[in-house]
Formats: structure tokens, C-alpha cells, sequence
């Protein structure tokens, strides 16, 4: 059971860090503290206010902690649920800033701490209004600067400690009786503990305050454990263009560790968008593919498995799927455009049309991984119809349809590619039209009045003719 402290930053939804977006998603209850900060959670989940009364009256205050303390707990203890189907006993409280400074969580955790010491407490960092301030008003801060908010100052952190004992004995000197020492925080070798060693390096802290105001550690060094992502992502990379990626998958990619693509399928420039590592899973068996991405995410590394297209259509994902839940790990499945979409949105046509068909079918030849399909069944109804993976068979495709000789197909090569190309022909002539194109593969094939309408109703939404 587990309360996550979130930093929401100073109030610019995309100033939010990845880690916090992704707490927010999975918690199963949010709690907030007022509107803005519920302005900023509400993209990614529902909330609720807890009213924290902006008063000096301590009577009012003692009893509002201990009120929203016990909401929470009871958040955390009934597992409580927002709908996403997550019964983890994981409440996050969500707020403005940084959840360890000036804020109205540290309060809280206090209060939870004492009326309910089983629960355990984490905080996630985000954007403080200090460094916000430094960045609207370019103030650049290099030497050394006090905040406060006007009570008395009883601590104080010292940065690029590397000589940690001698500033630790000055400190001692000044008062601070009770220190902390970091090193290379949220990292693979993080350090925090107690005991003041002999040297730090640029990346290290001192934490020093007077009396009872310091949260001791402990005199044992604690190590961070890594942070595992729970999923692996499939996402859909779109047709081609690198532009047609979605939003959504572009942010997962972006702070991907490890991008998985099949470089024969994918264009290279949309895995490029990641800062991580690229492997073209051509000649990767299933074991090796599901070994690789289970060795990632064991390793605290965020996976994303790009897919052409959109990952739902001839994506082999499903066996994935099964593999990487044999080994405990969950998947999310972020859509893309597909490229019967793109292939119409080349043609400058829609698929269903009024007075045409309002059906789509989509298939493809039997082949090494299909052994008879139903291509020549499903031409009776002379819808439009789709077929993936089948510009190679187009003869054998053309000659067992039962639409009329003189039905448009439209065949195109790498829709949305820089080098797309469009063949367009009959039932009776598209199968010549490409092999002297010289196409035999990527190519999506369309076959159907849709393909290249002469005559159609307008749609109700238009009125009639």
C-alpha cells in the first residue's frame, strides 16, 4: 500500500515529467490539492480536491490534516479504483511544484506518517517554482542564494560537496547538528546515508538542519533500487511518413530506453525520434525478441516494440503478448494509421460511400504463414475490399474475384513514403499494370466501385442531390 507525492511543476501541463504522467495513469485514486493542480492531472486521469484551508488557525489546520489523512488512507487501504481497472492500493497526490518543498504534501506525509506508519510513502520530483522563476525572469543562478518564506531558517543544503568532512565540521560549527548525504540521485549508483565519507564529487549533496527538523536516514547507506516500468509498449509507427506518427506514440518513443523496429517495415527516421537505443528486429526469433525486451524492462528500461502501421492489423503481436506475460510483464498498445489508410488518403477517395457499399473487408492471400484464405467467398459481396500482403499473388487474386472485369483497383506502393506510387487499372488489366511496374511487395491493393467513384449519394449530412 503506497502514497506517491507527485510534482505537478509550476502549472505548464507539458512541464509535467514523463514519470509523473505514467504515476498519474496507473495510480488507482488521485487526490489534488485545488483546481490548477486538478487542471493539469485531468489529461491523464480524474481527481479529487482535498480542501486545505489557507488559514493561520492551528485548531483548523490540525483538523483539516487529520481529516484528508484519513481520506487517504482510506483511498489506500480499501484499494480504491478510478475506472482503469488497477487495484493496486496506489494513491498518488498530485500538486503544484515539487512535493518536497514549501508544499502542502509534507504536511500531509507527516500526518500520515504518525496515524498510519504501515503505509508506505514516495515522492516523485517536479519543476519547483525557484527554478521556474530562474527560467521566466533569465536569472541565472550560479552562486550560492537563501530561500525561505520568512520562517525561521533551521537547514540548509550544500551542493558539489567534495570535501563533504570539512564542510560537514563547518556546519557543525554554525549549529546543524543532524546531516544527510546524497550522491548522483535517481541514478544507477545513488547514494544516501548518514554517514559523511571522506570525499563526494560534483554530483553529491549535503542536507544539514538544527535539532528535530531533520528526517533521519538512518546509519545504514541505502542504494536505489531501480524503477521498473511495468509495460512494454507496442506502438504503431503509421504508414511511413515519419509526420503520421501520433502524439502519444511520439511521447513514448521520445523517452524510450530501447526501441525495437523492423527496419524492413519501418522507417528508420521514426525509431530515430527516441534517445535510446535502436535494434532492427530482422532475423530475431520470437525467444530472442522476448528475451531482449524482458532483459530491458528487468533492467528499469522503458521498451517500445515499434510496429508498422497500426499493430491490431497482421501486426504478430498477440504471440508477443503471451511471451513477455510468461514472464510477468504487461503491454500497452498505443494505435497507428494504417496503411489501407494511407493508401486511401492517396487515392483522394473514402472506402464505404452512399449509394456504392457502406462495407469494408479487409483480408489477404494465403501464403508460408496462411494456408487457404476466403478472398474469392468474400468478393461476392462486392464491397471494397483491403488486402495486405498480397501485391505479389495479384494475378492469382485478380483471376479468382468475382467482381466484374471492369471494377477499378488501385494498387499503392509505399503509401505516405517518399517514393509512393499508384497503379491504377481494372480487375481485368491491374495484374499487367503492376508486374510491369515491377512491384512485388508493400503495396497495399484495393479493389472496388469506391476505389474511383463516377457516381454516388451525398450523405445525409449533406442533404440529398
Amino acid at each position: 500500500m503506497t502514497l506517491v507525492g507527485v510534482g505537478l511543476g509550476p502549472g505548464d501541463p507539458e512541464l509535467l515529467t514523463l514519470k509523473a504522467i505514467r504515476m498519474l495513469e496507473k495510480s488507482d485514486k488521485v487526490f489534488v490539492p485545488g483546481k490548477l493542480a486538478l487542471e493539469l492531472v485531468l489529461p491523464y486521469t480524474d481527481a479529487e480536491i482535498l480542501d486545505f484551508p489557507m488559514t493561520h488557525d492551528k485548531t483548523v489546520l490540525e483538523r483539516t490534516l487529520d481529516r484528508n489523512a484519513d481520506i487517504v488512507a482510506s483511498a489506500v487501504a480499501s484499494r480504491g479504483g478510478n475506472g482503469n481497472g488497477n487495484r493496486h492500493g496506489l494513491v498518488a497526490f498530485g500538486l503544484i511544484g515539487d512535493p518536497n518543498f514549501f508544499s502542502t504534501f509534507i504536511r500531509l506525509k507527516n500526518r500520515m506518517k504518525e496515524k498510519y506508519p504501515d503505509i508506505t510513502i514516495e515522492t516523485i520530483p517536479g519543476i519547483s517554482s525557484i527554478t521556474a522563476f530562474a527560467s521566466r525572469t533569465d536569472v541565472g543562478i550560479d552562486r550560492s542564494f537563501t530561500v525561505s518564506d520568512g520562517s525561521p531558517t533551521t537547514t540548509k543544503i550544500v551542493l558539489k560537496t567534495r570535501d563533504p568532512k570539512k564542510i560537514r565540521a563547518d556546519l557543525v560549527n554554525e549549529g546543524y547538528t543532524d546531516f544527510i548525504f546524497a550522491e548522483k540521485l535517481f541514478s544507477s549508483e545513488e547514494r544516501i546515508t548518514d554517514e559523511i565519507p571522506d570525499k563526494g564529487d560534483y554530483f553529491s549533496i549535503i542536507y544539514a538542519s538544527k535539532g528535530e527538523e531533520s528526517e533521519k536516514v538512518g546509519k545504514t547507506e541505502r542504494v536505489r533500487e531501480p524503477v521498473m516500468p511495468e509495460k512494454v509498449y507496442f506502438v504503431g509507427a503509421g504508414p511511413g511518413d515519419p509526420k503520421l506518427i501520433t502524439l502519444r506514440g511520439k511521447e513514448l518513443l521520445d523517452g524510450a530506453d530501447l526501441v525495437i523496429y523492423t527496419g524492413s517495415l519501418v522507417d528508420p527516421a521514426v525509431a530515430a525520434i527516441s534517445n535510446g537505443d535502436a535494434v532492427n528486429s530482422h532475423g530475431l526469433s520470437l525467444d530472442e525478441l522476448t528475451d531482449l525486451m524482458v532483459s530491458a524492462v528487468r533492467g528499469g528500461k522503458r521498451v517500445v516494440r515499434l510496429h508498422t502501421g497500426d499493430p491490431s492489423l497482421y501486426g504478430a503481436i498477440c504471440e508477443q503478448i503471451v511471451a513477455l506475460k510468461s514472464h510477468g510483464i504487461d503491454v500497452g498498445i498505443i494505435p497507428g494509421v494504417s496503411s489501407v489508410f494511407a493508401a486511401t488518403a492517396a487515392l483522394k477517395t473514402q472506402l464505404t460511400l452512399s449509394g456504392i457499399t457502406e462495407t469494408l473487408i479487409i483480408t489477404r492471400p494465403a501464403g508460408v504463414t496462411l494456408e487457404s484464405d476466403s478472398i474469392r467467398e468474400l468478393s461476392r459481396h462486392r464491397a471494397t475490399m483491403a488486402i495486405f500482403l498480397g501485391v505479389d499473388k495479384i494475378e492469382k487474386i485478380m483471376n479468382e474475384v468475382l467482381y466484374p472485369p471492369e471494377t477499378p483497383v488501385a494498387v499503392v506502393y509505399r503509401a505516405s513514403w517518399q517514393d509512393e506510387q499508384i497503379i491504377r487499372g481494372t480487375v481485368a488489366d491491374i495484374a499487367e499494370k503492376v508486374r510491369a511496374a515491377g512491384i512485388e511487395r508493400s503495396a497495399m491493393i484495393l479493389i472496388g466501385d469506391a476505389v474511383c467513384p463516377k457516381s454516388f449519394r451525398r450523405s445525409h449530412l449533406y442533404g440529398s442531390q
